[in-house]
């Protein structure tokens, strides 16, 4: 939407099409990594799962979060503990989830899905 408003103030089409030809290319890269997966967060006193999924890795006891459209929004957050927490619901974009319930170094609590092939690396955290 904003790329066509963009073409229509008379931006080069070559700059929009060079701008969004580098977003996907640092996308795909990120996402080539190794240890890095899919994932959704969700507070834990919210009811649905956010549509856009977002990419993480553990690195020790710390969980790097990359979303946006180039995966270039980054946050790093403090994990205390991780303890399983019963996948009995759908999370869309997902076909076989495992939901963890994250509690970071700020007492914040957050639920997390991830695709059980991924699981393995947060359920180490344990």
């Amino acid at each position: 939407m904003i790329w066509a408003l963009l073409a229509i103030l008379g931006v080069p089409v070559w700059l929009i099409v060079g701008a969004l030809t580098a977003a996907v290319i640092s996308r795909r890269r990120f996402k080539a990594q190794p240890e890095v997966f899919e994932l959704k967060l969700r507070p834990v006193d919210e009811d649905k799962w956010p549509r856009r999924t977002a990419y993480g890795r553990l690195v020790h006891d710390v969980l790097i979060l990359n979303s946006g459209l180039a995966l270039v929004r980054t946050t790093v957050r403090g994990v205390k503990s991780v303890a399983d927490h019963p996948a009995d619901e759908q999370v869309p974009g997902f076909d076989r989830p495992e939901t963890f319930e994250l509690t970071f170094d700020d007492g914040s609590a957050t639920l997390v899905a991830v695709e059980r092939s991924a699981a393995a690396s947060i359920g180490a955290m344990k």
